[in-house]
């Protein structure tokens, strides 16, 4: 049997997959690099003491912690506006790394396995001036995820990435690596 043509999963959307895992490592890292800064403490020590948290765990600590420091509300504002992309992509991330996925409605469209396909009548309309059987997906309602999706879903991370690690050298708060 070819498990090839059982598999919805193409080499593209395995590829994709895993630039969405290292984008999110990444992130990690440039979290643990900020949380040594602000604590003064020693990088090795930080992903030590990280290392068992997940990306929502780094996040909040990183985000008490700079409170806890009183860093300027602007700065905190910015750090925090950065966050706010691969926060936002966290389930997706988890779903890559937790589910076994299957075939969407579209043609490239894949959606992780737990998603029961629920019928359209039970899913939220959103708005007050949309139709009453009207669906608008947003990203806390998305359950399928085509090539195209996952694309714009890499490229905004990288160019999130990008600014986030730009601004953190321009204001200085990136632990120096050994």
């Amino acid at each position: 049997m070819n498990i090839e043509a059982l598999d919805p999963l193409t080499s593209q959307h395995l590829a994709l997959f895993g630039a969405v895992v290292q984008w999110f490592a990444r992130y990690e890292t440039l979290m643990e690099e900020m949380t040594a800064a602000v604590a003064g403490c020693d990088l090795p020590a930080v992903i030590l003491l990280m290392r068992s948290h997940s990306f929502t765990g780094k996040r909040q600590t990183l985000l008490d912690l700079l409170r806890h420091r009183a860093t300027a509300m602007d700065e905190f504002d910015r750090i925090r506006g950065y966050l706010v992309i691969p926060h936002k992509l966290a389930r997706l991330r988890d779903d890559i790394g937790h589910c076994a996925w299957r075939r969407g409605a579209a043609p490239d469209g894949v959606q992780p396995n737990w998603i029961l396909r629920v019928p359209p009548s039970v899913k939220p309309s959103h708005g007050e001036d949309a139709a009453p059987d009207a669906y608008v997906e947003d990203n806390d309602d998305r359950v399928e995820y085509t090539i195209d999706d996952l694309e714009q879903i890499v490229a905004s991370l990288a160019e999130n990435y990008v600014l986030f690690a730009g601004y953190l050298k321009e204001i200085n708060l990136l632990a120096a690596r050994r």
